[in-house]
C-alpha cells in the first residue's frame, strides 16, 4: 500500500509490537494527522508511555510522516465528526483517506463510515494479510508480524486463527 492515514491506536500497537520496519514492507508511509499525533504522542507523553520514543524514531527515519489537513479536509473532519459521532483522530484520517481511498483504522464505527464514504479500511491485524497480498511479506514474516501485532494489541484467539487460516489460504 502506498502512504495511508492510520488512527492512534494503529500507531501505538506497531509501536507496541515494534513493528514499523515490518508494516513499512506493507505500508511505504505511515500518515498521522495532528489529532491523532496528540492523541498518540502528546497525551502519551504525558502519561509516560513507552512507546512515544518508537513512534518519535520511526517518525525520524521517515516510517512516519504527520499529515497535514486541506482547509476542505479540515471541513470534511468536522462534518465527519459531527454527522457520525466520531472522535477528532477518526474523523481527520478518514478526511484524508477520502482523498487516498484507504485507510487503517482499529475503531468499529470508524470502519464503518469509511465503507460508507467508499474508503476501503483495515485493522492494523489484517495488515500481515494485505504485506502477502502485496507480495511484501512471505507467509512466515506475516506470521511473525501477526503474533507480534496480536500480543500489542491483546487479540483475541479465534480471530487470530481465523487470519492466520487466511495467512495460510493466501500462501496457495
Amino acid at each position: 500500500m502506498e502512504d495511508t492515514p492510520v488512527d492512534a491506536s494503529t500507531i501505538i500497537y506497531i509501536a507496541k509490537a515494534d513493528a514499523f520496519e515490518d508494516v513499512g514492507r506493507v505500508i511505504s508511509t505511515l500518515l498521522v494527522p495532528a489529532a491523532v499525533w496528540r492523541e498518540a504522542v502528546v497525551e502519551g507523553e504525558r502519561i509516560g508511555a513507552f512507546e512515544v520514543p518508537r513512534i518519535r524514531a520511526a517518525e525520524v527515519a521517515g516510517e512516519i510522516k504527520r499529515a497535514e489537513l486541506s482547509a476542505a479536509e479540515q471541513r470534511d473532519a468536522q462534518a465527519i465528526a459531527d454527522e457520525h459521532g466520531l472522535g477528532k483522530g477518526e474523523s481527520e484520517v478518514l478526511a484524508v483517506a477520502q482523498r487516498l481511498g484507504r485507510a487503517v483504522v482499529d475503531e468499529g464505527r470508524a470502519s464503518r463510515v469509511a465503507h460508507l464514504l467508499g474508503v476501503s479500511a483495515v485493522s492494523t491485524l489484517l495488515l500481515p494479510v494485505v504485506g502477502v497480498r502485496s507480495g511484501n511479506l512471505d507467509v512466515h514474516d506475516a506470521s511473525a508480524l501477526l503474533s507480534r501485532l496480536a500480543a500489542a494489541i491483546g487479540a483475541r484467539s479465534d480471530v487470530v486463527e481465523r487470519i492466520r487460516n487466511e495467512l495460510r489460504t493466501e500462501s496457495r
